[in-house]
């Protein structure tokens, strides 16, 4: 073997192992993208027989094809397995493990029985083929409720390995002769061959990767921009995407609504913090239940809550705080006797309604209510 072409074949699985590595890397720091250990898996268990397979000369095939043909199997069934993962979805584990030991037993039969490196290679290349398309249909036609960054170059990626797994049976079929010469791990075409696994192997590395980091990326500014116990958004994201509505939208058909849990300190004070924390919850997952896709809802702090909703009249925003002011004293805290009741200040934004003077007036109007006995709405036009 000429020296530039042994290091080339050697540079191959050195690259899918250091992907892999890398994604190890990643997942320890991510355990929750478990999706990432076994893509690295499969990286890692496919460059091993790639390597060997590459250095060997064809008449020590047959010694070591059950062992390295395992190492191929479970490689290429992990990478499939883990983009499925990513999806959502899953690889048929059963029918792997049925196709894996139907193939080992054909391999052991043409390597140890009746040698026949030419049969070996079908065999396996069209194995592979089969193991890859097993996670066909959950990839291609997944649908999440949170969509996954860069979904469809990720479809791409696998779609492309797919159609290459096959492509590489066929050639396997009718390129190479049925009488293969000794240098086959030499030949142009294994070259070839390994440089279409090292390409594709990067894309979906870079791919996975990128998704991933960008996933984190979503993770991350979701969690800014949340109150960490009801969910609900907090007080600075609450402004950023007030100021996206009222830019898209305009100023007119928007109400805002501030309301706050009445005698809330005698639920912390008579069946404690966690008694409150459960009121806060539940009182937030009403909220959530009952504003719209271009409505905002948000804790601005303690018990206190806001809601800018799309309201083309103030009677319209009047009726969506008696409602929740209805509903939450049908909200059930467990371990309290206490009926959970709320006071409420609803004020509609005009052409030229400014969003801080209505925050600032609803609350006043809220205080209002509060003086007059709680659990109550009062309203006025901005």
């Amino acid at each position: 073997m000429s020296s530039p072409n042994q290091y080339f074949v050697l540079i191959v699985p050195a690259c899918a192992a250091l992907l892999g590595m890398a994604m190890i890397y990643c997942w320890s720091r991510l355990r929750d993208h478990r999706y990432l250990l076994w893509i690295a898996s499969g990286y890692i268990s496919t460059a091993i027989p790639l390597g060997i397979h590459s250095l060997m000369p064809n008449e020590h095939l047959a010694r070591w094809t059950v062992p390295l043909s395992t190492m191929y199997l479970f490689g290429v069934w992990a990478l499939a397995h883990g983009v499925a993962v990513r999806f959502g979805g899953r690889s048929a584990p059963r029918l792997a493990g049925t196709i894996m030991f139907i193939t080992l037993g054909g391999l052991f039969y043409f390597s140890q029985i009746h040698d026949d490196l030419w049969l070996r290679l079908q065999i396996l290349g069209w194995s592979l083929a089969l193991l890859i398309a097993l996670p066909a249909k959950s990839i291609l036609l997944s649908s999440r409720t949170r969509p996954i960054p860069l979904a469809a170059l990720l479809r791409a990626s696998y779609l492309t390995t797919l159609l290459y797994a096959f492509f590489r049976a066929l050639a396997l079929t009718t390129l190479i002769p049925r009488e293969i010469q000794p240098d086959l791990t030499q030949s142009g075409f294994w070259l070839l061959m390994l440089a279409a696994n090292m390409f594709i192997s990067i894309w979906i590395a870079l791919a996975i990767l990128t998704s991933t980091a960008m996933s984190i990326v979503q993770t991350l500014d979701h969690e800014r921009s949340q109150d960490p116990l009801t969910r609900l958004l907090n007080r600075r994201a609450f402004f950023e995407q007030v100021k996206k509505r009222l830019e898209r939208y305009g100023h007119t058909g928007w109400a805002v609504i501030i309301c706050d849990l009445d005698h809330f300190k005698i639920v912390n004070d008579t069946w404690g913090h966690a008694a409150g924390d459960r009121a806060l919850k539940e009182f937030g997952a009403l909220l959530a239940r009952t504003v719209r896709q271009d409505d905002l809802a948000a804790r601005f702090g303690g018990e206190e809550f806001v809601l800018l909703i799309r309201s083309t009249s103030l009677h319209t925003a009047v009726l969506v705080a008696e409602r929740l002011r209805s509903s939450a004293m049908n909200l059930h805290i467990p371990a309290t006797a206490h009926t959970l009741t709320a006071s409420f200040g609803v004020v509609q934004l005009n052409s030229n309604g400014d969003i801080n003077q209505a925050i600032e007036q609803a609350d006043r109007l809220l205080y209002e209510a509060k003086h007059a006995g709680r659990n109550k709405v009062i309203w006025k036009a901005s």
